[in-house]
């Protein structure tokens, strides 16, 4: 018994090609959460669950992986206490490193002071020879000693000042008085409407306490004013204790013999400046570093933020939610995850016969097994030259296909047939499958189906 299988003849373009079997992969974006809010205190934590308040809480989330989402869609949203919450801790992070910076200026300013006065009496001393100022010495070391009490004096008065600022006893006052405030501010907005007398209690204790840390601050003004007076008043001394050394400049020339060694101690002198001078300003530097930090994540914040809510930065399919309801953002992480329709590709094997014939940028044809009937547009974007079987009877090559047009019905793992075109005719013609055509006396021929029968006829 002969079997035939039938098959219809085509009209068109004729293509030749190459089809290899692969799956559909993603390129994901990733959209994260870079903010670092931890601070020295977390260090100290109790364990009290009031902490976690230091971080963003998640009060609602919008998303969930296999959804589709555009630019511009809500993600995530906060819940308003732990924003303020986080505000106020950075906040106030700010104005502690304004205060620190400011007492790292005072230290400076009092230190480079002190080094200065310290490298110009040690000059003094390595310039002149004992020979040629001991009888100027003796006149003029009344009034040296009595501007340099003097200036020692101030020096010690604007120490105490100046520890009197940092001392544990002033910053417990201030954190309280701080404290009194802002809770005063917090207790007229919680005071009920509805009773005079709650209002009125509350209002005096927020004007009491406005008023107690204002005065708290008008004094550290005045602290910080009293320094800068007593330092100017240090400039003035040095400045008549400058010209009373210029008085015994003319001695110099008679110290000549001493000259070398004269040298060797301004130098040292001058390492010793440096040396002191060394710490207040790695002091001051990191100060003002700690303060630009502070402003900085502050501003992050606010920008990150927002209204509360967090959107989607791009379009695409999600495949990943960071975070859950009621959930702190403790740490960096990943908020979401998509892949975006422009970067969907097919990894194939192609074989070394094949792949020779492929550019990058050639035009690919896909067909996936979900879809039948549908065929989808891909260009090469990429051909690996490093083999995948090397040894082995066949040898194939990587290439990557990037998918065209509208990919929103496309999931990761759909195994797709990718048929790259080697060959096409330039007019249409028609076409039967190779396999029908039989060869007999080096002519060809093929079976057409005439009613019930089929009759081999010649092929013209």
């Amino acid at each position: 018994e002969i079997v035939y299988r039938e098959n219809t003849a085509q009209y068109g373009i004729l293509q030749n090609g190459v089809t290899e079997s692969g799956t559909v992969e993603f390129g994901v974006t990733s959209q994260v959460y870079d903010l670092d809010l931890s601070t020295e205190d977390d260090d100290d934590d109790d364990g009290d669950d009031d902490e976690e308040e230091d971080y963003l809480k998640v009060e609602e989330v919008y998303v969930a992986v296999g959804q589709r989402i555009s630019e511009g869609d809500p993600v995530y949203k906060f819940t308003q206490s732990s924003i303020d919450k986080v505000r106020k801790t950075l906040t106030y992070a700010k104005t502690e490193a304004q205060i620190a910076l400011n007492e790292a200026q005072t230290q400076y300013d009092v230190g480079v002071l002190t080094a200065g006065l310290s490298y110009d009496e040690t000059m003094l001393a390595s310039s002149l020879a004992e020979q040629s100022y001991n009888n100027t010495i003796a006149q003029l070391s009344n009034d040296l000693a009595a501007k340099t009490l003097e200036i020692e004096q101030l020096l010690a008065d604007i120490y105490d000042i100046q520890c009197s600022l940092v001392d544990d006893d002033y910053r417990d006052q201030r954190d309280d008085l701080k404290e009194a405030y802002e809770d005063a501010i917090e207790d007229v907005e919680d005071a009920s409407e509805e009773y005079v007398t709650n209002r009125i209690t509350a209002a005096q204790a927020f004007r009491t306490a406005k008023e107690s840390y204002e005065n708290f601050l008008e004094q550290f003004d005045e602290s910080n004013e009293e320094i800068q007076d007593k330092i100017d008043q240090v400039y003035e001394i040095q400045e008549e204790i400058l010209y009373t050394q210029q008085l015994m400049q003319k001695d110099i020339l008679e110290a000549s013999q001493t000259y070398e060694s004269d040298t060797l101690s301004g130098s040292i002198a001058q390492n010793t400046y440096d040396s002191s001078l060394t710490g207040y300003e790695s002091s001051l530097k990191k100060a003002k570093e700690e303060l630009d930090d502070a402003s900085q994540l502050l501003s992050d914040f606010e920008e990150f933020i927002g209204d509360g809510t967090i959107y989607a930065q791009g379009s695409g399919l999600i495949t990943e939610v960071g975070f859950s309801e009621d959930e702190y953002l403790e740490t960096a992480g990943v908020l979401i995850s998509y892949a975006t329709s422009d970067a969907m590709t097919v990894s194939v094997d192609v074989s070394e016969e094949d792949v020779v014939t492929m550019k990058v940028g050639d035009s690919v044809t896909l067909a996936f097994t979900a879809y039948e009937d549908e065929t989808y547009e891909g260009i090469i974007q990429s051909i690996t030259t490093t083999a995948t079987s090397r040894g082995t009877a066949t040898v194939s090559y990587p290439v990557v296909i990037s998918i065209q047009g509208d990919t929103s019905r496309l999931y990761e793992g759909m195994t797709a047939d990718v048929t790259f075109i080697t060959e096409a005719t330039n007019a249409e013609v028609i076409y039967v499958p190779r396999k029908a055509i039989v060869e007999e006396n080096g002519k060809y021929y093929m079976y057409k189906k005439e009613q019930d029968a089929y009759v081999l006829s010649p092929i013209e």
